[in-house]
Protein backbone atom coordinates (compact mmCIF):
# COMPACT_ATOMS: atom_id res chain seq x y z
CA UNK A 1 0.00 0.00 0.00
CA UNK A 2 1.41 3.35 -1.00
CA UNK A 3 1.40 5.92 1.41
CA UNK A 4 -0.07 9.32 0.37
CA UNK A 5 1.83 12.52 1.13
CA UNK A 6 -0.29 15.61 1.80
CA UNK A 7 -0.54 18.48 0.05
CA UNK A 8 1.15 21.32 1.10
CA UNK A 9 -0.05 25.17 1.41
CA UNK A 10 1.59 27.38 -0.27
CA UNK A 11 0.70 29.83 3.21
CA UNK A 12 2.72 27.15 5.18
CA UNK A 13 6.26 27.44 3.41
CA UNK A 14 8.10 30.26 4.20
CA UNK A 15 9.87 32.42 1.72
CA UNK A 16 13.88 32.23 1.41
CA UNK A 17 14.54 35.89 1.17
CA UNK A 18 18.02 37.04 1.90
CA UNK A 19 17.89 39.07 5.45
CA UNK A 20 20.49 41.96 5.91
CA UNK A 21 22.36 41.39 8.88
CA UNK A 22 25.03 43.19 11.03
CA UNK A 23 27.56 42.76 13.48
CA UNK A 24 27.34 43.86 17.05
CA UNK A 25 30.43 42.86 19.49
CA UNK A 26 29.19 43.41 22.83
CA UNK A 27 31.58 43.53 25.55
CA UNK A 28 30.14 42.11 29.02
CA UNK A 29 31.52 41.77 32.69
CA UNK A 30 30.81 38.57 33.11
CA UNK A 31 31.04 35.59 31.18
CA UNK A 32 27.92 33.18 33.45
CA UNK A 33 24.97 35.66 31.19
CA UNK A 34 26.56 35.62 27.93
CA UNK A 35 23.73 32.95 27.08
CA UNK A 36 21.10 35.91 27.44
CA UNK A 37 22.55 37.41 24.07
CA UNK A 38 21.12 34.74 21.94
CA UNK A 39 17.50 36.25 22.09
CA UNK A 40 18.89 39.17 20.12
CA UNK A 41 20.37 37.91 17.22
CA UNK A 42 22.20 34.67 16.06
CA UNK A 43 25.76 34.65 18.88
CA UNK A 44 28.88 33.24 16.47
CA UNK A 45 31.15 33.86 19.00
CA UNK A 46 31.98 34.89 22.36
CA UNK A 47 35.44 34.85 24.44
CA UNK A 48 35.47 33.97 27.71
CA UNK A 49 39.22 35.39 28.20
CA UNK A 50 38.79 38.85 26.38
CA UNK A 51 34.77 39.35 27.64
CA UNK A 52 33.25 40.27 23.88
CA UNK A 53 30.62 38.48 22.10
CA UNK A 54 29.65 38.52 18.23
CA UNK A 55 26.02 38.62 17.69
CA UNK A 56 24.66 38.89 14.31
CA UNK A 57 21.21 41.16 14.29
CA UNK A 58 18.78 41.69 11.39
CA UNK A 59 19.78 45.35 9.98
CA UNK A 60 15.80 45.91 10.02
CA UNK A 61 15.55 45.56 13.76
CA UNK A 62 19.06 47.20 15.00
CA UNK A 63 17.67 50.16 15.81
CA UNK A 64 15.21 48.34 18.53
CA UNK A 65 18.12 46.04 19.81
CA UNK A 66 20.71 48.31 20.44
CA UNK A 67 18.93 49.92 23.48
CA UNK A 68 17.69 46.64 25.39
CA UNK A 69 21.40 45.35 25.05
CA UNK A 70 22.59 47.93 26.77
CA UNK A 71 20.39 47.88 29.38
CA UNK A 72 21.36 44.60 30.40
CA UNK A 73 23.07 44.81 33.59
CA UNK A 74 26.48 42.81 32.61
CA UNK A 75 26.90 44.84 29.35
CA UNK A 76 29.37 47.29 29.40
CA UNK A 77 29.49 48.53 25.56
CA UNK A 78 28.11 48.20 21.98
CA UNK A 79 29.45 48.54 19.21
CA UNK A 80 28.26 48.05 15.61
CA UNK A 81 30.32 47.17 12.88
CA UNK A 82 30.83 49.41 10.50
CA UNK A 83 31.14 47.36 7.46
CA UNK A 84 27.57 48.16 5.57
CA UNK A 85 29.15 51.67 5.58
CA UNK A 86 32.51 50.44 3.74
CA UNK A 87 33.02 51.28 -0.10
CA UNK A 88 33.99 47.63 -1.33
CA UNK A 89 34.56 49.13 -4.91
CA UNK A 90 38.47 48.65 -5.23
CA UNK A 91 38.43 49.05 -8.89
CA UNK A 92 39.64 52.67 -8.71
CA UNK A 93 42.40 51.50 -6.19
CA UNK A 94 43.56 49.06 -8.53
CA UNK A 95 43.69 51.38 -11.67
CA UNK A 96 45.52 53.79 -9.09
CA UNK A 97 48.30 50.62 -8.80
CA UNK A 98 48.46 50.24 -12.32
CA UNK A 99 48.68 53.91 -13.02
CA UNK A 100 51.64 53.90 -10.54
CA UNK A 101 53.74 51.06 -12.12
CA UNK A 102 53.53 52.41 -15.56
CA UNK A 103 55.23 55.96 -13.77
CA UNK A 104 57.77 53.68 -12.16
CA UNK A 105 58.80 51.93 -15.30
CA UNK A 106 59.44 55.32 -16.87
Amino acid sequence: MAKSIPAVDNADVPTLEIVGRTAVYIFYSSYKHVRQLSRFGEMVYSSKKARYALLYVDTASLESVLPKLKALHFVQDVKVSEFDNLDRDFSSAFQETVNFDKKTDD
